[in-house]
């Protein structure tokens, strides 16, 4: 009762019990609500196992917002995807999808493979688990992600550090050059391909999406 009324753990101790004051956070406060009568690391695990499509929108939220939910979803996905085959139970396909993904992945220089990120890219294949990511910012990404990326779509990266970095993997060397020197003009669409089952990089242009084409 003591260490609820003054938040503190023992007697003359200076580090305060700090659980309720990371709620008080501003951007973290306004995010509990009394609506929902399930958590969304239960819910969205739920909902993808099903097959259905699962959109969460963190465009607008706060840095630390966005990294915490992600976290969280993945987290709870891999999990249940992982206890599903550890008892030999079926796991259905699941595809995670991530813009921005330089904002949520591990840096380059982190090295703890732990990471929820790490483990869907080394161990998601066994588990159905796929990872599509759009980055404008390659040498920013853990490296233990990019290498295990299977299939590559290259459209235009702005400097020399990221192509430089872009190098490391397969013959992407021959592109580079014109990676950097991209014309919203003339290369609208035109993309770099490499996928896992093909030895070689495609020049590919790809026409674009309209939901009415063909009606």
């Amino acid at each position: 009762m003591m260490v609820f009324l003054t938040t503190y753990k023992l007697p003359g101790k200076k580090n305060q019990v700090s659980g309720y004051k990371k709620i008080r956070v501003k951007q973290l406060h306004n995010l509990h609500t009394t609506s929902m009568d399930e958590s969304f690391e239960i819910e969205i695990p739920r909902l993808l196992q099903q097959g259905k499509i699962v959109i969460v929108d963190l465009s607008q939220g706060e840095p630390v917002v966005q990294r915490l939910f992600s976290e969280k979803i993945c987290r709870s996905t891999f999990n249940i995807s992982m206890d599903r085959f550890i008892n030999n139970l079926p796991n259905n396909f699941i595809q995670f999808y991530f813009e921005e993904a330089h904002n949520l992945f591990p840096k380059k220089d982190d090295k703890d493979l732990s990471q929820i990120y790490n483990r869907i890219a080394k161990e998601g294949a066994k588990l159905h688990l796929g990872m599509i990511y759009a980055t404008q910012e390659v040498s920013s990404i853990s490296s233990n992600i990019l290498k295990n990326t299977q299939n590559w779509f290259i459209a235009h990266l702005n400097n020399i550090d990221e192509t430089k970095e872009l190098e490391k993997y397969y013959d992407f060397k021959d592109f580079t050059h014109s990676l950097v020197n991209f014309s919203a003009t003339n290369d609208k669409g035109f993309v770099r391909m490499k996928t896992y089952t093909n030895p070689f990089i495609v020049p590919v242009q790809i026409d674009r999406f309209l939901a009415n084409k063909g009606m």
